[in-house]
């Protein structure tokens, strides 16, 4: 049986490299591989870098025959079933947009997995839930004022980015006023990992403000950039007050350290 070959043209690969440029897209992340989709059949496939991941496999414009745009408009993939080459050319076109759409478009998620901390290893279950104090909720609200003048001034941070910062340190600051302590540290860290994606922090950057965190809300939030090394404390509540000492009465006020 003889080998059918249904592979782009020159003047049909010249005109792929037009559309890639007229989009934004680099030409060379781009590269040609032939398939074979049935016995003996072969067509032209346009991958992007490795091709594991985003392609474009052109019709032999046989019966039932279709291209394969990967990623689809709205999905991973979509099938299409082109007569002409002027029909698949528009196809491709979109193909080509949607890669650019997704190219361009930042994952959130991943940039957050980046900022995940280890808190103690774990937030042992000998930590006590309590709720924080009003002399301590207005303690935290004041360290986080400050931390948001200091970290605009020490990241050199823009005006927009400056407000962004002191809006999120403000929510934290109200969290700490409703919230259990043990909660409230869950939000100190998902708080910070999101302001760091929002404000495109630097991985040197992103450490700078956590450490400027840590040293202003002392040891209201005991929570380690690396899993601890040393054993745990004696329990106690997460503001660092053990249960049952005159210290632990909510008029009393405790200094950060």
């Amino acid at each position: 049986m003889f080998e059918k070959k249904y592979t782009l043209l020159h003047s049909q690969k010249k005109k792929v490299y037009d559309i890639l440029r007229e989009v934004g897209l680099e030409p060379a992340e781009f590269s040609w591989s032939n398939v074979e989709i049935v016995e003996k059949l072969l067509v032209s496939r346009l991958n992007y870098r490795s091709g594991e991941q985003y392609y474009f496999q052109f019709s032999s414009y046989e019966v039932n025959a279709w291209c394969i745009a990967c990623p689809g408009r709205y999905r991973t993939m979509d099938h299409w079933y082109p007569k002409t080459w002027e029909e698949q050319e528009g196809i491709f076109r979109t193909w080509a947009q949607t890669l650019k759409r997704e190219l361009d478009t930042p994952d959130p998620w991943a940039e957050l997995a980046k900022y995940r901390l280890v808190v103690n290893g774990e937030l042992s279950g000998d930590v006590v839930n309590e709720p924080i104090a009003a002399v301590e909720a207005e303690q935290i609200s004041l360290a986080l004022m400050e931390l948001g003048e200091s970290a605009a001034r020490e990241l050199s941070l823009r005006d927009d980015q400056a407000a962004l910062l002191r809006a999120r340190l403000a929510y934290v600051a109200d969290a700490a006023r409703r919230e259990r302590s043990r909660d409230w540290v869950y939000t100190v860290i998902g708080t910070w990992a999101s302001m760091a994606v929002a404000l495109a922090l630097t991985e040197e950057q992103a450490a700078t403000l956590w450490r400027m965190l840590r040293c202003e809300l002392g040891s209201f939030v005991n929570l380690l950039l690396d899993r601890a090394v040393t054993p745990p404390p004696p329990p106690t509540s997460i503001i660092g007050i053990k249960s049952g000492t005159p210290e632990s009465h909510p008029e009393q006020t405790r200094k950060l350290s």
